[in-house]
C-alpha cells in the first residue's frame, strides 16, 4: 500500500507558456512514476469553482480517481478549496475502496476578489478507504505560509479533523513548518534558520520575531501540537535518514540562501507506525524541475495495520 504527498506548485493543467507547460507535464510524470495508492497534494491553482474539474483531470492523466459517491448517488470530488485559487485533494487508484460517510472538507473564507490570497491556505481534506478489510482514514493539508499563530491555530483544529474518531490515520501536507520529533533526545529536523543571516521573511517562520543579530529559531509548536495530539511524524518515528524536501527550486528565496527544508510530511497515528515498511523522498532530475517540493512516499504493509473493531459479542 503506497501513500504520497505532493505540493504541485501552482498547477493549472492550462499552462501559459510552453516552459510551464513542460513543468506541468513533468508533475504528472512523476506522479505516474511514484503510482501511488492514495495520493495527498496541495496546491491545485483554479478559481474555486473549478476546483472539482481540475482534480478530476489530474485524476484523467495520472490513472488515478478522485470521485466520492455520497448517500444518494451524488458524485463530489475529494478535493477542499483554499484561500482564493489554491486547493487541496485526494486521489487514489480505481478498485481501491472509499467510504463516502467519512468524506469531509475544512476550507478558509474564499476570498474570490484576491485581496489575502495566499495566507490563509489552512485547507484539509479527510476519506477513509478499506485497505485489506480495515478502514483508514487519509488526509491532505496545506497549512498556512504566513502568520505564526494561524498556523498553530490550524494545526490544533487539523489534528482534531482527523483524529476524531480514532482510528488509523495518514496526513500528507505542506505543513509550512519545521519538525518536532526527537530522535536520541534531538531534534530530528535541524533548524533550517539558525546560523543563516536574519531576512524580513523570517518573521513568519522563526518562533518569535528577532532583530538582526539576535539568534533566532524556527517555530515548531505546530509540529509539537501534533505530536503531543497522537500524530507523529513518520519520518522521524521510523528514523529514516533526514532529506529536505525544498530547497533546490532556483527562484525560491530560501533556496538562493542555502537553507533546505523538510516542511512536506506525513504524520500517522500510532497504530500505522508498525505498518511503514518503507519511505523516500523522491529525488530525481524530473521531480526536482516539476516543482519547488519533492514528493514523499510511504509504503505500508496493511497486514500490520490493527484488526478493526468486532461489532457485537462481549
Amino acid at each position: 500500500m503506497r501513500f504520497a504527498t505532493y505540493n504541485l506548485l501552482d498547477l493549472t493543467l492550462a499552462p501559459e507558456s510552453a516552459r510551464e507547460g513542460e513543468r506541468q507535464r513533468q508533475v504528472i510524470q512523476t506522479i505516474r512514476a511514484i503510482k501511488p495508492d492514495v495520493l495527498a497534494v496541495q496546491e491545485l491553482k483554479c478559481p474555486p469553482g473549478r476546483a472539482g474539474r481540475l482534480v478530476a483531470e489530474v485524476g484523467e492523466r495520472t490513472g488515478l480517481t478522485a470521485t466520492v459517491q455520497e448517500s444518494g448517488g451524488r458524485a463530489v470530488h475529494a478535493v477542499a478549496v483554499g484561500d482564493h485559487t489554491l486547493h487541496v485533494a485526494l486521489l487514489w487508484r480505481p478498485g481501491l475502496t472509499p467510504l463516502p460517510e467519512t468524506f469531509r472538507t475544512y476550507s478558509p473564507a474564499v476570498h474570490h476578489h484576491g485581496g489575502w490570497r495566499g495566507v490563509g491556505y489552512g485547507s484539509l481534506v479527510r476519506l477513509g478507504f478499506l485497505v485489506a478489510g480495515r478502514p483508514v482514514t487519509f488526509a491532505s493539508y496545506h497549512a498556512p505560509a504566513f502568520g505564526r499563530h494561524r498556523r498553530l491555530d490550524q494545526a490544533e483544529t487539523a489534528l482534531a479533523a482527523v483524529t476524531a474518531p480514532a482510528g488509523p490515520v495518514l496526513v500528507g501536507s505542506d505543513f509550512n513548518a519545521v519538525g518536532a520529533a526527537r530522535v536520541n533526545g534531538d531534534f530530528y529536523d535541524p533548524d533550517p534558520y539558525t546560523g543563516h543571516p536574519w531576512w524580513p521573511d523570517l518573521v513568519h517562520q522563526c518562533h518569535e520575531p528577532t532583530h538582526p543579530g539576535t539568534s533566532h529559531r524556527a517555530d515548531r509548536r505546530p509540529a509539537a501540537v501534533w505530536e503531543a495530539g497522537g500524530l507523529y511524524d513518520v519520518a522521524a518515528h521510523a528514523r529514516r535518514p533526514w532529506q529536505a524536501t525544498t530547497g533546490h527550486w532556483p527562484s525560491c528565496p530560501y533556496s538562493v540562501r542555502g537553507i533546505a527544508r523538510r516542511i512536506d510530511m506525513v504524520h500517522a497515528t500510532k497504530p500505522v507506525l508498525r505498518a511503514v515498511s518503507g519511505m523516500t523522498v523522491v529525488d530525481t532530475p524530473v521531480s526536482r524541475a516539476a516543482s519547488d517540493h519533492l514528493p514523499v512516499v510511504v509504503d505500508l504493509d496493511p497486514a500490520a495495520l490493527p484488526a478493526p473493531p468486532a461489532v457485537g459479542g462481549s
